[in-house]
């Protein structure tokens, strides 16, 4: 009797291994991927100052510089750092430097304005703005709006000055950097057929 519950229980243990790892993806897919986000951004500094990237998402330290990310010198002047951003809608963010003291230096201009899609990589490439017009410092700010279809991908200039803007798709590609005047609007590809959707617009 004892042999024969024996064989039972190791049935039963062997046909639940067997359904384990066809239960696990339903437990992976109860909510939508994250958007990796990787940030790298050129920012000279003094020694002991530490530059970290702060944004309205918790991922970012909603807009607290004392939960943003702390970025790594190694490359320096490139500052780098990374993180999961789990947000559907418009992802805002700048950089501030951090100095030994704990004195808090925003960097200038608007935010900073990215539209992940869940499971997609972002990469950034940036320059700290020292002004709001510092030239190429990478994802536009925010007064810089754009809208997409399959065919076409426009971007308005809405920052008050003259601009070097292009679009950055899903797949890490850029589109040319053209310059667009103030309050006027520029056409640059759309996501096509394959739905390579604009995440960002570069000030380039």
């Amino acid at each position: 009797m004892q042999g024969r519950n024996g064989r039972r229980v190791g049935a039963l243990a062997t046909l639940v291994a067997a359904l384990l790892p066809w239960a696990a993806p339903a437990s992976a897919a109860d909510g939508p991927a994250g958007s990796p986000f990787h940030f790298q951004v050129t920012a000279t500094t003094d020694w002991g100052d530490q530059v970290l990237v702060v944004g309205n998402v918790p991922a970012l330290g909603a807009w607290d510089p004392a939960h943003g990310i702390p970025l790594d010198a190694h490359g320096y002047p490139a500052w780098t750092g990374e993180t999961v951003v789990d947000s559907d809608s418009g992802v805002e963010y700048k950089y501030v430097l951090r100095e030994p003291d704990g004195t808090i230096t925003w960097e200038a201009g608007p935010n900073r304005l990215v539209r992940p899609r869940a499971g997609s990589p972002v990469t950034t490439q940036d320059a700290f703005r020292v002004t709001p017009r510092t030239p190429a410092s990478g994802i536009a700010p925010t007064c810089v709006g754009w809208s997409t279809t399959w065919r076409y991908t426009s971007v308005f200039n809405g920052c008050g000055d003259t601009y070097g803007l292009q679009v950055l798709y899903q797949d890490g590609s850029r589109s040319g950097c053209r310059e667009v005047a103030a309050d006027a609007t520029a056409t640059f590809p759309g996501y096509g057929p394959y739905e390579n959707h604009p995440v960002a617009v570069n000030h380039c």
